[in-house]
């Protein structure tokens, strides 16, 4: 389980120039990672968090942007934001998948009363 844990998380230590967003950015990442997999097998949901992270990750493109972070630690978040980045590989054992379903067990609870990072909201407090 740990490969399935750090190999997308470790692509995102680019730093932005704000420790305060480089946590954020890790927390919205880990937290979608547990999001995006563990809603898979039920198609409706995954398809709104799906959408919902793909709109919070381009606002968060926005503001990283507008606050002038180096464009390589932008390109970093984005890679390591992208959904496929996040799922598990096909051929991993669901043994895998449900252990970092088990980290979270109230991963959806968490998700429908908006307890998860949502970067477009906390992002830009992170900056001075």
């Amino acid at each position: 389980m740990l490969a399935l844990l750090a190999t997308p998380l470790s692509a995102q230590v680019i730093p932005t120039g704000s420790p305060a967003a480089d946590i954020l950015l890790s927390q919205a990442i880990a937290e979608h990672r547990v999001f995006l997999t563990c809603s898979a097998l039920d198609p409706q949901t995954h398809a709104q968090i799906l959408t919902n992270w793909q709109k919070d990750t381009a606002a968060a493109v926005a503001i990283l942007t507008a606050h002038a972070v180096p464009q390589e630690a932008i390109t970093a978040f984005t890679q390591a934001a992208e959904p496929q980045a996040l799922m598990p590989a096909d051929d991993t054992p669901w043994a895998e998948v449900k252990g970092l379903c088990d980290t979270r067990p109230d991963w959806q609870k968490s998700y429908y009363e908006f307890n998860m990072t949502i970067l477009e909201l906390k992002l830009p407090k992170a900056f001075p």
